[in-house]
């Protein structure tokens, strides 16, 4: 389940800009802290999932991933420096998960950072 970043639901402090990744499009940028996104993802059953995000950043941050207005909370993850704003890569942390429609956040802990996508894979059958 692969979201593009800017096919958020609702957000608060996001723009978009085109991206130079792979497969072109947009991405979000100029991320500030306390700048979020939400979306609507429909997770099929209970279980351990791998929630990966595309960034580029010239300094690192962190975001943070909830659903459900902060009903569950799946922890930070450190941004790594990638070399610039456009230099993209793809960083992970493994969560798990209950099965029904949620209402995904990516909330900026701190800022200065590009996501151009995430994706949640189970992984655990």
């Amino acid at each position: 389940m692969t979201q593009e970043a800017e096919d958020y639901s609702l957000m608060q402090g996001i723009q978009s800009e085109a991206t130079s990744d792979d497969g072109g499009g947009q991405n979000v940028g100029w991320v500030d802290a306390g700048d979020w996104l939400t979306y609507p993802v429909e997770i099929p059953s209970n279980g351990t999932y791998r929630v990966e995000y595309r960034v580029a950043s010239p300094a690192g941050g962190t975001l943070s991933l909830d659903s459900d207005a902060g009903g569950t909370t799946y922890g930070s993850v450190d941004i790594p420096s990638t070399g610039g704003w456009q230099n993209w890569e793809t960083i992970n942390h493994t969560v798990q998960m209950r099965a029904g429609t949620h209402t995904f956040g990516i909330y900026a802990v701190t800022g200065g950072w590009n996501l151009n996508w995430w994706r949640i894979t189970r992984i655990d059958g």
